[in-house]
């Protein structure tokens, strides 16, 4: 629903739907692996919000950032990575794979200027959390990365 390109919705019920689906995802999914002592790796979460949200809709980080303090707790990740790729190449990889925009993309490239922004932003606030990784890398390169990136934080954490 959130993506649909057909639905208009308030900025702020697309925050909240989206600390919703936070929510569920976290008790669901993310608590249980956790507690099980895997590691847990998702594609969006929290930082995603806070740009999309927070910077690209102008809700602010610290109202967003609260709004999914009660969806996901004290559960943060120890990493983030951002994966930097310029606007010219998103929008190149969209057409050369034939992916209709959802309803976000399409708010155009204004929006998507202040997406990227926030996650600037973000990373130079938080440079021990947030790490930025060029995402023009070949797919399997890019993921060879970030898990090696992983494998050294659990070492780090003493997860051995």
């Amino acid at each position: 629903m959130v993506l649909d390109p057909d639905i208009e919705m308030d900025v702020w019920t697309e925050a909240y739907l989206y600390a919703a689906a936070r929510a569920d995802h976290v008790r669901g999914t993310i608590l249980p692996h956790l507690e099980a002592g895997e590691n847990v790796l998702c594609e969006r979460y929290l930082d995603s919000s806070l740009a999309y949200q927070g910077f690209g809709r102008g809700l602010g980080v610290d109202a967003v950032r609260a709004l999914n303090a009660y969806a996901v707790g004290d559960v943060v990740p120890d990493r983030t990575f951002y994966l930097r790729l310029g606007q010219e190449e998103r929008e190149r990889r969209a057409r050369e794979f034939g992916v209709p925009l959802d309803r976000i993309e399409a708010v155009g490239a204004d929006f998507m200027r202040r997406v990227e922004e926030g996650f600037e932003e973000l990373a130079r606030r938080e440079p021990e959390r947030i790490e930025v990784l060029d995402a023009s890398l070949p797919p399997q390169e890019l993921a060879e990365l970030v898990v090696g990136r992983m494998r050294d934080l659990q070492y780090t954490r003493g997860g051995g």
